[in-house]
């Protein structure tokens, strides 16, 4: 990430002042929509990546896109950022606050990998059995890849449980090779 200094510190300075005025919830609901918006257009990404553009249109678009739909403090973090011409950093400050705002409720990023959806039930166990791995609360993410053949892997915070076939395939493989 260009310049995760500098993104951390905004980061940090708007999950303080979330915290000072007890909107921690609300500015988190705004970052992960942000992130949402970010990942799905690329217009709105490169709006704020060009060096281009001019600060008063880019103020002028965030402030038609973002008034009213997000929290004044989220916004005005935005609008500080494009005045100090650092808007190629907004897409890693919503990143760092997504960290920072992990740490401060001591809940651990998981990741599980299979070839198929998981159910309700399933999905809530290995969140459950995440948790009691983490000891923290998680937030269990799902990704979908057909090249693991059968099984899973779950990634719970630098831990990782490698359960594929694939996986399973390249072992008995190398222990072929080997003998």
């Amino acid at each position: 990430m260009k310049n995760s200094r500098a993104s951390e510190r905004y980061a940090k300075s708007l999950l303080q002042l979330s915290i000072d005025k007890d909107l921690v919830e609300e500015i988190k609901s705004d970052i992960d929509m942000l992130i949402l918006i970010f990942s799905e257009s690329r217009e709105v990404s490169n709006l704020y990546s060009s060096p281009i553009i001019p600060i008063s249109h880019k103020v002028e678009i965030t402030n038609k896109i973002f008034s009213k739909k997000i929290n004044e403090n989220t916004l005005n973090l935005i609008l500080n950022v494009i005045y100090r011409k650092r808007d190629n950093l907004i897409q890693s400050i919503f990143s760092k606050f997504i960290e920072l705002y992990n740490v401060h409720n001591n809940i651990e990023e998981s990741f599980i990998t299979t070839t198929c959806d998981l159910d309700d039930e399933t999905f809530n166990d290995i969140k459950k059995f995440a948790e009691k791995v983490s000891k923290k609360k998680v937030s269990l993410n799902h990704n979908r890849n057909k090249k693991i053949i059968g099984g899973f892997n779950l990634k719970i915070g630098d831990k990782m449980m490698d359960c594929t076939v694939s996986s399973r395939i390249n072992d008995l493989r190398k222990k072929l090779i080997n003998n």
